[in-house]
């Protein structure tokens, strides 16, 4: 084998065992030889590269940018996919478009996609509510005081992006959603009254999400998500 086939099989390897790529790094080792460029570019690369450092919505367009990130999402990357899922279906009103990419996104485990494409599947109804059930039951954990501070985490990051572009498509689905009357015990409802996320539990106060009311948990995180969007 030669030194510089060596070189890119060992650098590739180093690559495999990290669990996150940044594109600052990425744009660094661009510089150092051709071995490293031929790396970077490589599929499995761009399919676990890290977006954090790019924004959403860049106040100018770029093609180089827009290359890049379509490059991202033919390698799998899920949050270039998320992201362009969430540009379409909020923004450039091409809801089957944005509802496929999201989709893809939530199959490959980018929690964002997950938690916007299941409560659009809520706010949708009828077969689909059952649906995104299903698909937001993957971000609960075993206690509720943990599940609550990982969904107020998504919430917040999501409704930030969304807040002013996105709020015409935000109040459509508020309209659009229609909450079931549930029969339950009630002590899902309570639960959630009673408890806020940025509090520590204990395990005399906690609750197990096995014995949540889910139609009352997610119906109380739809209410969350479109609180002040009139």
């Amino acid at each position: 084998m030669s030194k510089r086939r060596r070189e890119y099989t060992f650098t590739k390897k180093n690559f495999m065992w990290r669990s996150l790529l940044v594109l600052s790094a990425i744009r660094s080792l661009r510089l150092v030889s051709k071995s490293f460029r031929h790396i970077c570019d490589d599929k499995y690369v761009l399919y676990r590269l890290s977006l954090d450092e790019i924004p959403l919505f860049p106040w100018t367009h770029n093609p180089e940018r827009s290359n890049f990130l379509k490059r991202c999402r033919r390698s799998g990357n899920s949050e270039a996919l998320y992201r362009k899922g969430l540009i379409n279906f909020f923004l450039d009103n091409h809801t089957h478009k944005g509802l496929r990419l999201l989709t893809e996104a939530a199959e490959k485990g980018n929690k964002e996609a997950i938690y916007v494409y299941g409560m659009v599947l809520i706010c949708f109804g009828d077969k689909t509510k059952q649906k995104g059930f299903k698909i937001l039951s993957s971000l609960m954990k075993p206690l509720m005081s943990n599940t609550m501070k990982e969904l107020v985490e998504l919430r917040y990051k999501i409704r930030d992006s969304l807040w002013w572009r996105g709020r015409p498509v935000m109040k459509q689905l508020k309209r659009t959603y229609v909450p079931e009357k549930c029969e339950c015990d009630g002590q899902t409802k309570t639960f959630l009254r009673k408890n806020c996320a940025w509090h520590g539990y204990g395990e005399d106060n906690d609750m197990n999400t096995s014995s949540a009311c889910e139609f009352c948990f997610w119906h109380h995180e739809v209410e969350l998500f479109f609180d002040n969007i009139e």
